[in-house]
């Protein structure tokens, strides 16, 4: 008799799910029209503003570009929206089709923490991936068009023979070109800390340090002992958390003294992130936020997959704290 119900509510949940799939179809739908219509623009900008700085800005092109602007503006409203959409009805989908599961299941493997920790995994590759996608379109792609422009105009230049105004823009393009370069070097090391690989981590987390105080935006002082060897995955959330509690740093406390302590005691490698930031009310950003911040919730997510523990503590006008432990067991061994 049970499965009969189990059978009906399974009916229910699939018929919910298959409308949950036509609104994210019509959402797509309009998403694909305006991201190419917002490629478009910026190709176009990218255009007249080459064009501009080549042969100078007059009413017209300033006009044109102000329009395109406003409308650039408007369409990256909109995508933003859609993609927001987006994420939130497949993250909606997942969450249904994985409580569905659990009519069929067995207790052991539909246990609530286990089915909610993968949503979270799910959801944090797709975030990665659209943040890795925002990335490469507004560095690289865009040094690249610029380029590509540039050499446009070159054989325009050559053809007339001008080649003093020629050997003006080559140089500009060489130092563009550099920029690109340094773009894709850095999003290169971000999909893999070469630290990690050239280093232990008690020593690329103090050279990541010395870079972000470096920059001269905060003041970051790094203190702590040697650590045992973890594990690879063990080394990179560590690493990545500490970079993603300075960047967070960066973002909202400029100027701010930053203080980072690693050590190893007693069976656990501990971090400890503080700062003298303006500080927030975690409840609050939470409740504004729906829980969604998404800096925390990428340390947090990073942090338990690794088994570790990972708490917040702020307060308005008194900093923040970031305080990771990680369990290392008798697998952690000295190099």
């Amino acid at each position: 008799m049970s499965v009969k119900y189990q059978n009906q509510a399974a009916a229910i949940v699939n018929e919910q799910i298959a409308r949950l799939r036509a609104v994210l179809a019509e959402v797509n739908s309009r998403l694909a029209p305006a991201t190419s219509d917002l490629r478009q623009i910026a190709r176009t900008i990218d255009e007249l503003g080459v064009r501009s700085g080549h042969t100078g800005a007059n009413a017209i092109v300033v006009r044109q570009l102000k329009q395109l602007q406003e409308r650039q503006h408007a369409l990256e409203v909109e995508v933003n929206d859609l993609h927001k959409a987006a994420r939130s009805i497949e993250q909606l989908i997942r969450q249904t089709e994985m409580s569905s599961s659990t009519l069929t299941e067995d207790a052991s493997q539909a246990d609530p923490w286990n089915l909610a920790l993968k949503a979270q995994i799910i959801q944090g590759r797709e975030d990665e991936r659209t943040r890795l996608a925002r990335e490469v379109h507004d560095g690289p792609a865009q040094v690249l068009a610029h380029v590509l422009l540039g050499l446009e105009h070159g054989l325009t230049l050559t053809e007339h023979q001008n080649y003093e105004r020629l050997r003006e823009l080559l140089l500009q393009l060489r130092e563009g070109s550099r920029s690109g370069l340094h773009e894709v070097r850095r999003f290169i090391a971000d999909l893999r800390p070469p630290a990690l690989d050239q280093h232990e981590l008690d020593v690329a987390l103090k050279e990541l340090c010395a870079r972000f105080d470096a920059a001269g935006i905060i003041n970051v002082r790094s203190e702590g002992t040697r650590l045992p060897r973890l594990t690879p995955e063990q080394e990179i959330v560590v690493y990545r958390i500490t970079q993603e509690a300075l960047n967070n740093v960066v973002k909202h406390a400029r100027n701010a003294q930053v203080a980072v302590h690693y050590a190893a005691v007693k069976g656990q490698v501990i971090l400890l992130i503080r700062d003298n930031g303006p500080g927030f009310e975690p409840r609050a950003v939470a409740a504004r936020t729906r829980g969604k911040h998404w800096g925390l919730a990428s340390m947090r997510e990073r942090a338990a997959l690794v088994g570790a523990q990972l708490s917040v503590t702020s307060a308005i006008g008194h900093g923040t704290e970031i305080r990771v432990t990680l369990p290392i067991g008798e697998l952690a061994t000295r190099v």
